[in-house]
């Protein structure tokens, strides 16, 4: 049967159209339902209830945003040139998050290769992917895996992908904002993009455009420090991460029985996890080993468990950093209070940069041909200074009611060295 072009609702961009019957079969492919299995913004929809949504919903955001920036920047500037050109952005959009893991980077600290990496891995060695990418041609899938990486031989694409004016962040800034329920993270999608330009193969900015990107900009900006490095989200992270780690410890060790079968690649030692092993897993296989893990004997991990699965959450303390006399105070406090200090004392720095400038900014073109950069352009981006805040993580009973304990910690984290 010929092909009929698929037409799928959106609450972000109201419809994505799939013109390319080789496009809907990438979106088919296992390694991209999987997505659907993994939220977008982790555990933050402990923090924003409507956090619910999925890699899934955001891959599908960033080809359609994607579609439609060519679809302009072939109207005004015949870019791009070709069909494999075309179909290699369009593809690079879809599956450019196709190698995350559940709970996205936190998942990171128990086998530490990015999911950037797994990504690659997957497009070059997920029989499914692969088989559908040498439809095109031999070396489809190394281009795309060098767009990914910044290779530089399809530099247009890979600006489009991944730069400060990117179809990644287009959709999942405005998505995260409909689904958290914020009203900083919106701007005007369809003006940036008109607002775009192409020259020498670089993609900028157009003078006029300037108002548009400082909104855009600016979403950015309050959605890192409001939604993304929220407090409560970092402690929550924390958490999974201190499970992982203890379960991790614990079978290594002979001492934990209940471990899924589909996690077990990842805790063996010098084990080579396969991309067959990585998709096999996804949050529900976390949330069914937290679940029998909250039951185990061990009373460091159950307690951990039972408190990520009720919402029982670590108290995120904002001070500046602790010397080394109360980092041994507080440890020492927390093995009074009976808590193992390894697993609920831990410490996070969380960095906000709203604009990088520096190798990495957004050129403007400007009317009478000659080139700027953004921060030179505008008061406002050039005002947004990077910033950096410290915090403690720890249990609420260590810092609440009148156990003397609880009294020597609170002044022990109030203290300002």
């Amino acid at each position: 049967m010929p092909f009929v072009e698929k037409v799928l609702k959106d609450p972000v961009h109201d419809e994505i159209v799939v013109e390319d019957p080789w496009i809907w079969q990438l979106i088919n492919t296992s390694a991209v339902q999987r997505l659907r299995r993994i939220r977008q913004l982790g555990t933050s929809y402990l923090t924003f209830h409507g956090a619910e949504h999925s890699r899934f919903t955001h891959s599908l955001g960033v080809y359609e945003t994607m579609r439609r920036v060519l679809a302009y920047l072939g109207k005004e500037y015949g870019f791009p040139e070709t069909e494999r050109e075309r179909k290699l952005a369009l593809a690079a959009a879809l599956l450019h998050d196709v190698g995350h893991g559940p709970f996205s980077h936190t998942f990171e600290t128990i086998y530490p290769v990015h999911h950037e990496e797994w990504t690659k891995r997957i497009l070059l060695e997920d029989d499914e992917i692969a088989r559908l990418l040498a439809e095109v041609d031999d070396s489809f899938a190394e281009d795309l895996v060098g767009i990914l990486s910044k290779r530089g031989k399809h530099r247009t694409i890979e600006q489009l992908i991944t730069s400060q004016l990117d179809v990644d962040r287009m959709d999942y800034l405005l998505r995260d904002a409909m689904n958290t329920g914020v009203n900083y993270g919106r701007f005007e999608l369809g003006r940036l993009i008109r607002s775009l330009a192409l020259a020498d193969g670089a993609v900028m900015l157009k003078e006029s455009g300037l108002h548009t990107a400082e909104q855009y900009i600016l979403a950015r900006y309050f959605m890192y420090t409001q939604v993304y490095l929220h407090p409560v989200t970092i402690g929550s992270d924390v958490l999974v991460g201190n499970i992982l780690r203890r379960a991790g410890e614990l079978w290594t060790a002979g001492q934990l029985e209940d471990m899924p079968r589909f996690l077990q690649a990842f805790f063996v030692e010098q084990s080579a996890v396969s991309v067959k092993d990585y998709l096999a897993i996804d949050e529900s296989t976390l949330l069914y080993a937290f679940r029998i893990w909250s039951t185990t004997e061990d009373k460091v991990l159950s307690d951990l468990a039972e408190r990520f699965l009720n919402r029982r959450l670590l108290a995120p303390i904002v001070r500046s950093e602790l010397n080394s006399v109360e980092w041994a105070a507080l440890r020492t406090s927390a093995r009074a209070m009976g808590f193992h200090p390894e697993y609920y004392i831990s410490v996070r720095k969380s960095e906000v940069s709203a604009y990088v400038y520096r190798g990495s900014g957004i050129s403007v073109l400007k009317t009478d041909g000659s080139r700027s950069e953004l921060s030179m352009e505008s008061r406002i981006v050039r005002s947004l200074i990077p910033d950096t805040e410290y915090r403690v993580f720890l249990p609420k009973e260590m810092v609440e009611g009148d156990h003397a304990v609880a009294g020597r910690v609170r002044s022990i984290i109030h203290q300002q060295g």
